[in-house]
């Protein structure tokens, strides 16, 4: 059994053994807890993706009610008759997502509009079929005078410009002052690849993360193995020495027993020693630290402040310094230098509990993110525009927001500058609706591509070179907005660029 020459071999199996076991049991529960993870989350994507269908639905037909009652009372010069051609002529011309159109008919079942059926409007549509063999004008018309304020029904029915029948979710909704059943629908089979695409997309990324595990778990095996038989080599000239050793402890033994309290005192006086050094070195390591994140939150201040310095000193080499150039250069710096020193309160107060919320101007907290950028913005000569058609008071972390704005902006500036865009624009918007605070910022950079607007929040995903970006900015950017302050955080492509959305409730006070 236990013997001097079978320890060695010992040494070698029983870590591999119990790492084989431990990563086979890990690795296996691990997968499962993956899978599951897949079709639950595969599930929530389906129905948030029908939902957001139905929406789609919803807004359509809630949008052309809202035209008609505004078209009507805009035109009331107009007769009914005429009013109501020029809204289905509108409504005829109505487009969304890939093969989505409006048609109307009226509650005697007569069809009042629809785009590809010219050559029967007018017509009574009470006996038309699916391929189901429903009656589907008639029920779309009864079930929409039971249930006026909108409701979906489900049926067969061809494409535009296809010849065979697909499953369709529709939508209905009466507008009683014309006696009009609009309807609105999407093909489910679209809906259906839609959700397909999203579950490949979603399960690509669940089966990137469990290869990366099982590569990483396959390497501690391997370097388990490589150190056991390393120092397995070692423990047969350990023994060979291990009764030499015993014998010259067995002395030592003898003269620590003859002057065991002065070598007490002693070994208590080198511990203590020890311990200040640790507790020195401990200090030392969290002041690293610090010095650390400080000197990556002043990396780009002192880049500011070397770029107004230059621009002095190519003012005056040319000999266009004066004193309003002066005086402007030395404010810019002043607030740079006040945020770097405002970011050593911050990380000297950075554990403390106390850190309360409070009321700020939004436009203020944008202004200093502005201030910030102003140096490089200007240097990539990036035209940037500001509006504020409401300056309100919101309630949070003034320089947490002051970040996220600033966070955005360099983002901009980023993508402007590495995709070389002509005459480069950041436009920055300050507005509000009913109960909240809209910012957005919207450049002219192209906008996001589409595969990356769903992960563009996430962590550790970046679309610029590693030496230029973590893939945390935005990350915390959102966690600022949405877990520390109750707002949301969004990005659409825009235009001609991405638009970035910061939604923060007003506050009363």
């Amino acid at each position: 059994m236990f013997t001097e020459k079978n320890i060695p071999r010992l040494i070698i199996l029983t870590p591999v053994i119990t790492v084989l076991l431990g990563a086979f049991f890990t690795i296996y529960f691990f997968v499962k807890q993956q899978h599951d993870y897949f079709e639950d989350e595969s599930l929530r994507v389906e129905m948030e993706y029908l939902q957001k269908q139905k929406n789609i639905l919803k807004k359509e037909i809630n949008h052309i009610i809202n035209y008609i009652e505004h078209h009507t009372k805009s035109n009331q010069n107009l007769s009914e008759k005429e009013v109501k051609k020029r809204l289905i002529d509108y409504i005829e011309t109505i487009r969304y997502e890939k093969h989505g159109y409006v048609w109307i008919h009226d509650t005697n079942y007569y069809l009042i509009a629809h785009p590809f059926r010219q050559n029967q409007i007018g017509l009574e549509d009470s006996k038309l079929e699916d391929a189901r063999g429903t009656q589907i004008t008639k029920k779309f018309i009864d079930k929409t005078l039971k249930e006026p304020n909108g409701v979906f029904i489900e049926y067969s029915w061809q494409k535009p410009k296809e010849l065979h029948f697909s499953n369709k979710l529709g939508f209905f909704r009466l507008y009683k002052k014309f006696n009009w059943v609009i309807g609105a629908g999407l093909y489910i089979d679209d809906i259906e690849a839609s959700i397909r695409q999203n579950k490949k997309i979603l399960k690509k990324r669940i089966d990137k993360y469990i290869t990366q595990v099982l590569l990483i778990s396959s390497l501690i095996i391997l370097i388990t193995g490589i150190l056991s038989f390393l120092i397995s080599k070692k423990i047969n000239n350990v023994f060979s020495n291990y009764k030499q050793s015993v014998e010259k402890k067995e002395f030592e033994l003898q003269d620590i027993n003859k002057n065991l309290e002065k070598r007490i005192t002693k070994a208590i006086n080198e511990v203590k020693k020890k311990d200040r050094a640790m507790l020195h070195q401990s200090r030392l390591a969290r002041m690293g630290a610090m010095l650390s994140m400080i000197a990556h939150q002043w990396r780009q201040p002192l880049s500011e402040i070397s770029a107004i310095l230059m621009e002095l000193e190519t003012a005056n080499r040319f000999k266009k310094l004066d004193d309003t150039l002066l005086k402007s250069s030395i404010d810019d710096s002043n607030k740079i230098i006040q945020f770097m020193s405002n970011t050593i309160d911050d990380f000297r107060n950075f554990f403390k509990p106390d850190k309360k919320k409070v009321k700020f101007y939004v436009d203020n907290a944008c202004n200093e993110a502005i201030s910030l950028a102003g140096a490089s913005i200007k240097s990539y000569q990036i035209d940037l525009y500001k509006k504020v058609y409401c300056n309100c008071v919101i309630n949070g972390y003034e320089r947490e927001f002051a970040q996220v704005m600033l966070n955005l902006i360099s983002n901009a500036k980023d993508i402007l500058n590495q995709r070389k865009i002509k005459n480069p624009k950041i436009n920055i918007c300050i507005d509000i609706d009913d109960k909240n605070v809209i910012v957005t910022v919207h450049d002219n950079a192209g906008g996001v591509n589409e595969e990356h607007l769903d992960l563009i929040f996430e962590p550790y995903f970046t679309t610029k070179e590693s030496s230029k970006g973590t893939g945390l900015g935005l990350y915390m950017s959102k966690m600022i907005i949405e877990k520390n302050m109750n707002g949301e955080l969004t990005v659409e492509n825009h235009q001609d660029g991405a638009l970035f959305k910061v939604i923060v409730e007003k506050s009363n006070g």
